[in-house]
């Protein structure tokens, strides 16, 4: 993601309270009020993306591709982290996850290539939620976390 200077800062923090201004002031604003639920459950979604990505890490046939997985499991948590901030500049209120576990996934290295299959599938459905969320929004802090999100996704597929 881009480095932000200051005034750039000041100016999404500008734009984000004028947002959660707007929507306080029109409850019907619905676009978003479903931006808002979408960035929590996709914070939920990128958290456990991240814990299939190092269990993969862990049965993966060679160190290479270990740490490839190891990277993509390092993005999702990224993506995670940025949708927490999104979150709470747009709530007032911090991140608080539906579920008090940690994602364990136990995989067979028999199966590695179904499950690396299956994740591609899931972000390639991610990265077309994430290009609709980007289209919805011009705000250009959230432009710039979903852009980011889709950005690894489509490089994940």
């Amino acid at each position: 993601m881009n480095k932000l200077t200051k005034k750039d800062m000041l100016d999404i923090a500008r734009e984000m309270m004028n947002m959660k201004r707007e929507w306080h002031e029109n409850p019907n604003n619905e676009d978003l009020s479903f931006l808002i639920q979408q960035i929590y459950l996709s914070i939920e979604n990128e958290l456990e993306a991240a814990a299939y990505y190092k269990a993969l890490a862990k049965i993966a046939p060679n160190q290479f591709a270990a740490e490839m997985l190891s990277e993509f499991a390092d993005d999702e948590r990224g993506h995670a982290y940025q949708f927490q901030k999104a979150y709470e500049r747009l709530t007032g209120n911090p991140y608080k996850p539906p579920t008090e576990f940690e994602f364990e996934f136990e995989l067979e290295a028999d199966d590695y290539e179904e499950y690396l299959e299956s994740r591609i599938l899931d972000e390639t459905a991610d990265f077309k939620k994430y290009k609709n969320f980007y289209l919805m929004t011009n705000n250009p802090y959230l432009r710039d976390i979903f852009f980011d999100a889709m950005h690894d996704d489509s490089c994940i597929c």
